[in-house]
């Protein structure tokens, strides 16, 4: 060797030997990489606090998803079964099943005396696989996919953000993994981080869907508290100081395809909300958060009613703009703390201790048998089982709860109109409270999306709970008038006359002719006009409600929305002229 290749090769040895200094600070198979089973014989159900009675069934089941992380080929580290997303989105590209890396991370981390896995040789190596799998899947710019091989998108970046940044900060100060994957995962999760906050395309996106763009919130809190960012700290900051404006609509609802939808905001949204409290609960940062609270429970204090009996909430559903639901348990957040009228929503205390003693007596009874895997379901073991283990929680008292449902407008007062309007599109949402009913009516121009249903939309009494609901996507079973098409008139966007102040409406109907709602004290009353045939549908839970002199006929659906009440659609047919009255007393 010459002086030349001598230096040449002196030079490059540094280099060369990076790969293999990696490989050495890498995943390293233990001699059994086989997560064991769980020894149910070292385990007894008094072990369990009661914060930690979903427990046995993860316990039970951690093995066989962390022996799902493939161990070779070139989808190394993928979690190949199908407990996250469902079976239809198992597939190798998708970064939101490896969301499941919370999982085993909260298990290899976690203390509890009951917890056998903790700094498990075999989980740790599946961990590492996992972990190096993921952060191959990012762009360059700190994107993830989800629906294909390199088609980058917010969801599966933003939720990257949240589910990993709750990893890291197990893993920041429990048992060791390897250095270098740790860190290329700390170093991913904050490109992913930057990506949200400064890609134009992604707020954009995040404008109009929410709940995917406030994981950033979540996330970015928890990111930021273990891996301080002065510059991303100011750029969350922006963007949160933004969203009032920017991702709440001024009727209060956070935006989902450009409308309001309960699903997605009570679910996904509220994760984050809680999330990003639980960090910034004593910063003024926290007060944003609040507010934005306090706006959206005055819309859902419009649109969640309770319904008597029953341990749930009836839902004026059908101007829903992604999902479809009819009813909604109870909203527990600890947001409620300082945000009043969000207690009015809340699990009773006597409802949440009959809860634990159920959950206890079953596991008393039960163990060490616990419920089968769901395998292929789309929540069949779910990483937000462990995304807010240890974060922040509060829950209202009874006394509390009562209180607050003195700010709810339709338990409260006998008599009102509320209207609110959307800026973004141009939604009209009126209220109206009788003495003996409530009642909700929607108009628009312009819909958010195909699903939904507009005109009168729900009707509830505090004895009889729900008496109408028009049905999300329905046909039949949506109210309105059929003008010779598979769907009501007001499936279609129309724009409404409001007359005494919101009292009355009035509306053309495609093809010609008008239709008018009025709310009167004891009734409401309902007029249609039009050339030909006309054939009304009123989806109600007591057809006896609805009084015509029209020719009526009854049909009672086998599946109701909502359970414990049976459910009809009432339809009236004329030529001309329609008249009739739906009258809640009765």
């Amino acid at each position: 060797m010459n002086r030349r290749e001598f230096l040449w090769s002196a030079a490059a040895a540094p280099f060369l030997r990076i790969p293999r200094l990696m490989a050495a600070d890498g995943p390293v198979a233990p001699s059994d990489v086989t997560v064991p089973p769980l020894d149910t014989a070292k385990i007894r159900p008094s072990d369990f606090a009661d914060a930690d009675l979903e427990m046995p069934f993860a316990l039970s089941y951690l093995a066989r998803v962390a022996n799902s992380v493939m161990l070779d080929g070139p989808d190394r580290g993928f979690i190949d079964i199908s407990v996250w997303r469902g079976t239809n989105n198992l597939h190798p590209y998708n970064a939101r099943i490896m969301e499941s890396i919370l999982t085993l991370a909260w298990f290899y981390t976690a203390p509890q005396k009951w917890n056998q896995y903790r700094g498990n040789a075999a989980l740790r190596y599946r961990l590492e696989l996992a972990l190096d799998y993921w952060c191959n899947l990012q762009s360059p710019d700190g994107k993830f996919s989800e629906y294909g091989p390199q088609q980058w998108n917010l969801a599966a970046t933003s939720f990257a953000v949240k589910f990993m940044s709750e990893a890291l900060r197990l893993l920041k100060s429990g048992p060791p993994i390897s250095p270098a994957i740790h860190q290329r995962s700390v170093d991913a999760c904050r490109k992913a981080l930057h990506a949200v906050l400064y890609d134009p395309d992604l707020y954009r996106h995040g404008r109009t869907y929410t709940n995917q763009y406030t994981n950033i919130f979540a996330g970015g809190a928890a990111f930021l508290n273990a891996y301080p960012d002065a510059t991303l700290f100011a750029q969350l900051r922006e963007r949160l100081e933004a969203s009032p404006k920017v991702l709440q609509s001024p009727c209060g609802y956070m935006y989902e395809k450009d409308g309001p939808d309960l699903g997605y905001t009570l679910n996904t949204h509220h994760e984050n909300l809680q999330m990003a409290y639980h960090y910034w609960r004593n910063t003024p940062l926290a007060d944003i958060l609040v507010d934005e609270e306090n706006r959206f429970g005055s819309w859902l204090a419009l649109n969640a009613l309770p319904e008597p009996g029953q341990h749930f909430l009836v839902l004026n559903r059908s101007i829903e703009s992604r999902q479809k639901h009819a009813v909604y348990t109870y909203v527990d957040t600890p947001l409620a703390e300082r945000c009043t009228i969000m207690r009015a929503f809340a699990t009773p205390p006597e409802l949440r201790a009959e809860q634990i003693r159920a959950a206890r007596e079953k596991l008393d009874k039960e163990w060490p048998k616990v419920d089968p895997l769901p395998v292929g379901d789309f929540n069949a073991f779910t990483p937000y089982l462990f995304l807010q283990r240890a974060h922040y929680d509060w829950h209202p008292t009874e006394e509390q709860i009562v209180e607050a449902r003195k700010l709810v407008r339709p338990l409260a007062e006998q008599s009102f109109v509320e209207q609110r309007k959307d800026t973004r599109l141009p939604f009209v949402f009126t209220y109206v409270r009788r003495p003996g009913y409530y009642a909700a009516f929607a108009s628009t121009a312009k819909a958010a999306s195909e699903q939904e249903r507009f005109g009168l939309t729900f009707v509830w009494t505090p004895a009889k709970g729900v008496l109408l609901q028009s049905q999300t996507q329905g046909r039949e079973t949506a109210w309105g008038t059929s003008t010779g098409g598979a769907l009501p008139a007001e499936a279609s966007p129309f724009e409404a006359e409001y007359l005494d102040d919101g009292a009355a409406v009035r509306y053309p109907l495609p093809g010609g002719g008008q239709k008018k709602v009025v709310f009167a004290e004891d009734r409401i009353r309902v007029s249609v006009e039009r050339p030909g045939e006309i054939v009304e549908h009123i989806p109600v839970f007591d057809p006896a409600c609805v009084s015509s002199a029209a020719q009526t006929a009854v049909q009672t659906r086998a599946n109701s929305p909502v359970p414990g009440k049976t459910f009809s659609v009432v339809k009236l047919e004329s030529a001309g002229k329609l008249e009739y009255e739906i009258r809640p007393a009765v």
